[in-house]
């Protein structure tokens, strides 16, 4: 019985001695360098870039134009949305409200009527916007290459 527990023994020391050996041969790899002791860091100075005097003053300039235009450009969401009805078609003042209704509706937002239409209309004729001909009896409406451009 003493044998046979010296022959076990020895089997575990063995085994032990072996997942020792495997476990010393991995942990040789994960000894090896990381990239960042691999690497050295310097310092860079930096220098702040001057503006010209021209420059700021094209800047400026610009900013005040575009400060003006814009003023002019700001349009309501009703505005926008009669503007982006069009898609480039010539339509009556009927055919308008159900467009921009359509996309009103269902948000529950209440629909245009007609004198709000006009009236809203008759404000982007007036910024250039859209234009009107008469056909028949009635006003066709439709965007100038302004309003085409707003509308992209």
């Amino acid at each position: 019985m003493e044998n046979e527990n010296n022959e076990s023994t020895e089997k575990e020391d063995k085994e032990k001695e072996k997942v020792k050996a495997y476990l010393d041969k991995a942990s040789e790899h994960k000894k090896a360098p990381v990239a960042k002791d691999l690497v050295t860091l310097k310092h860079v100075e930096t220098k702040k870039q001057e503006i010209s005097p021209e420059a700021r003053d094209l800047a400026q300039t610009l900013k005040e134009r575009y400060l003006e235009y814009d003023q002019f450009e700001r349009l309501s969401n009703d505005e926008i949305t009669i503007l982006e009805t069009f898609m480039g078609k010539r339509l009556f003042l009927e055919r308008i409200a159900i467009i921009a209704n359509q996309s009103r509706m269902p948000l529950g937002i209440p629909g245009f009527k007609k004198a709000e239409l006009k009236e809203i209309i008759e404000g982007l004729i007036s910024k250039g916007y859209i234009e009107s001909e008469i056909v028949g009896d009635k006003n066709v409406y439709f965007l100038t290459e302004r309003g085409k451009y707003r509308v992209q």
